[in-house]
Protein backbone atom coordinates (compact mmCIF):
# COMPACT_ATOMS: atom_id res chain seq x y z
CA UNK A 1 0.00 0.00 0.00
CA UNK A 2 1.05 3.87 -0.83
CA UNK A 3 -0.04 6.14 1.81
CA UNK A 4 -0.25 9.53 -0.42
CA UNK A 5 -0.29 12.85 1.52
CA UNK A 6 -4.23 13.11 1.79
CA UNK A 7 -4.27 9.52 3.08
CA UNK A 8 -1.60 10.67 5.58
CA UNK A 9 -3.88 13.32 6.81
CA UNK A 10 -6.52 10.72 7.59
CA UNK A 11 -4.05 8.89 9.95
CA UNK A 12 -4.61 9.43 13.91
CA UNK A 13 -3.16 8.65 17.04
CA UNK A 14 -5.16 8.43 19.99
CA UNK A 15 -3.28 7.93 23.62
CA UNK A 16 -5.93 6.07 25.67
CA UNK A 17 -5.58 3.96 29.09
CA UNK A 18 -6.94 0.97 29.34
CA UNK A 19 -9.59 1.80 31.90
CA UNK A 20 -11.51 4.17 28.81
CA UNK A 21 -11.77 1.53 26.47
CA UNK A 22 -14.87 0.34 25.47
CA UNK A 23 -15.50 -4.04 25.36
CA UNK A 24 -15.83 -2.95 21.07
CA UNK A 25 -12.98 -0.54 20.78
CA UNK A 26 -10.80 -3.16 23.18
CA UNK A 27 -11.80 -6.33 20.67
CA UNK A 28 -10.58 -4.61 17.87
CA UNK A 29 -7.35 -4.05 19.59
CA UNK A 30 -6.69 -7.16 20.87
CA UNK A 31 -7.57 -8.52 17.46
CA UNK A 32 -5.12 -6.81 16.03
CA UNK A 33 -2.48 -7.81 18.08
CA UNK A 34 -3.44 -11.30 18.00
CA UNK A 35 -3.31 -11.63 14.03
CA UNK A 36 0.13 -10.46 14.48
CA UNK A 37 1.78 -12.03 17.33
CA UNK A 38 -0.17 -15.04 17.02
CA UNK A 39 -1.29 -16.16 13.97
CA UNK A 40 1.07 -14.13 11.71
CA UNK A 41 4.23 -14.91 13.88
CA UNK A 42 2.58 -18.44 14.81
CA UNK A 43 3.44 -17.63 17.93
CA UNK A 44 0.88 -20.36 20.21
CA UNK A 45 1.37 -18.08 23.51
CA UNK A 46 -1.16 -16.15 25.20
CA UNK A 47 -0.89 -12.26 24.14
CA UNK A 48 -3.42 -11.04 26.91
CA UNK A 49 -1.58 -10.56 30.23
CA UNK A 50 -2.11 -8.71 33.34
CA UNK A 51 -0.31 -5.62 32.54
CA UNK A 52 -2.90 -4.24 30.20
CA UNK A 53 -5.34 -3.28 32.40
CA UNK A 54 -2.18 -0.87 34.06
CA UNK A 55 -1.42 0.40 30.82
CA UNK A 56 -1.72 3.32 28.30
CA UNK A 57 -3.00 1.75 25.10
CA UNK A 58 -1.10 4.30 21.46
CA UNK A 59 -3.74 3.71 18.43
CA UNK A 60 -3.28 4.10 15.03
CA UNK A 61 -6.37 4.81 12.86
CA UNK A 62 -6.70 5.34 9.04
CA UNK A 63 -10.40 6.83 8.55
CA UNK A 64 -11.12 5.58 11.74
CA UNK A 65 -10.02 2.12 11.09
CA UNK A 66 -7.46 0.59 14.01
CA UNK A 67 -4.25 -0.13 12.01
CA UNK A 68 -1.69 -0.18 14.24
CA UNK A 69 -0.85 0.13 18.02
CA UNK A 70 1.52 -0.30 21.31
CA UNK A 71 1.44 -0.37 24.66
CA UNK A 72 3.57 1.92 27.38
CA UNK A 73 3.73 -0.23 30.98
CA UNK A 74 4.23 2.59 33.56
CA UNK A 75 7.69 2.10 35.55
CA UNK A 76 7.73 -0.84 38.06
CA UNK A 77 5.50 -3.29 36.62
CA UNK A 78 7.72 -5.33 33.73
CA UNK A 79 11.25 -2.82 35.04
CA UNK A 80 12.14 0.30 36.90
CA UNK A 81 11.78 1.92 33.44
CA UNK A 82 8.52 2.38 31.59
CA UNK A 83 8.09 0.06 28.85
CA UNK A 84 7.11 -0.15 25.61
CA UNK A 85 5.51 -3.38 24.04
CA UNK A 86 3.72 -4.94 22.30
CA UNK A 87 4.26 -2.53 18.85
CA UNK A 88 2.17 -3.91 15.85
CA UNK A 89 1.15 -2.46 12.38
CA UNK A 90 -1.51 -4.24 10.60
CA UNK A 91 0.41 -6.26 7.38
CA UNK A 92 -1.38 -4.02 5.04
CA UNK A 93 0.38 -1.07 6.49
CA UNK A 94 3.98 -2.05 6.79
CA UNK A 95 6.99 -0.31 5.16
CA UNK A 96 5.49 2.98 5.24
CA UNK A 97 7.37 4.45 8.22
CA UNK A 98 4.21 4.08 10.62
CA UNK A 99 6.49 2.02 13.41
CA UNK A 100 8.61 4.50 13.89
CA UNK A 101 5.57 7.23 13.79
CA UNK A 102 4.59 4.99 16.83
CA UNK A 103 7.58 4.50 18.59
CA UNK A 104 8.01 8.41 18.17
CA UNK A 105 5.12 9.25 19.78
CA UNK A 106 5.54 6.59 22.56
CA UNK A 107 9.13 8.14 23.17
CA UNK A 108 7.31 11.96 23.42
CA UNK A 109 4.50 10.12 25.46
CA UNK A 110 7.48 8.66 27.83
CA UNK A 111 10.21 11.44 28.51
CA UNK A 112 8.06 13.58 30.18
CA UNK A 113 6.37 11.42 32.71
CA UNK A 114 9.49 9.10 33.51
CA UNK A 115 12.66 10.84 32.37
CA UNK A 116 14.36 7.82 33.54
CA UNK A 117 14.41 6.05 30.15
CA UNK A 118 12.23 3.59 28.25
CA UNK A 119 13.18 -0.21 28.02
CA UNK A 120 11.95 -2.72 25.71
CA UNK A 121 12.21 -6.34 25.07
CA UNK A 122 12.57 -6.11 21.48
CA UNK A 123 12.41 -9.38 18.76
CA UNK A 124 16.38 -9.58 17.74
CA UNK A 125 15.52 -8.54 14.06
CA UNK A 126 14.06 -5.07 14.59
CA UNK A 127 17.59 -4.12 16.70
CA UNK A 128 18.76 -1.99 13.81
CA UNK A 129 15.64 -0.71 14.09
CA UNK A 130 15.13 -0.07 17.59
CA UNK A 131 19.23 1.40 17.92
CA UNK A 132 17.84 3.92 14.70
CA UNK A 133 15.33 5.80 17.45
CA UNK A 134 18.65 5.70 20.43
CA UNK A 135 17.86 2.39 22.03
CA UNK A 136 20.94 0.31 23.01
CA UNK A 137 21.21 -3.57 23.84
CA UNK A 138 21.64 -3.97 27.49
CA UNK A 139 21.01 -7.86 27.30
CA UNK A 140 20.54 -11.25 25.22
CA UNK A 141 20.02 -12.72 23.01
CA UNK A 142 17.59 -14.61 24.71
CA UNK A 143 14.07 -16.65 24.20
CA UNK A 144 10.30 -15.34 25.02
CA UNK A 145 8.00 -16.95 23.80
CA UNK A 146 10.40 -19.22 21.59
CA UNK A 147 11.47 -16.25 19.71
CA UNK A 148 14.70 -14.84 19.96
CA UNK A 149 14.76 -11.17 21.79
CA UNK A 150 16.96 -8.71 23.44
CA UNK A 151 16.33 -6.47 26.27
CA UNK A 152 17.37 -2.43 24.57
CA UNK A 153 17.40 0.88 27.10
CA UNK A 154 16.99 4.18 25.78
CA UNK A 155 18.00 6.88 28.38
CA UNK A 156 16.52 10.44 28.04
CA UNK A 157 18.54 13.39 28.29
Amino acid sequence: MILTDKDRRTLTLRWRHFSVFSVLEWHRLLALRTTIFVVEQQCPYQEVDEKDPLCWHLELLHNQQLIGTLRVVPPGVAYAECSVGRVAIDSNYRGLGLGRELMDAALEFCEPRWPRGVRLSAQAYLQAFYESLGFQTVQGPYLEDDIPHIEMLKRFG
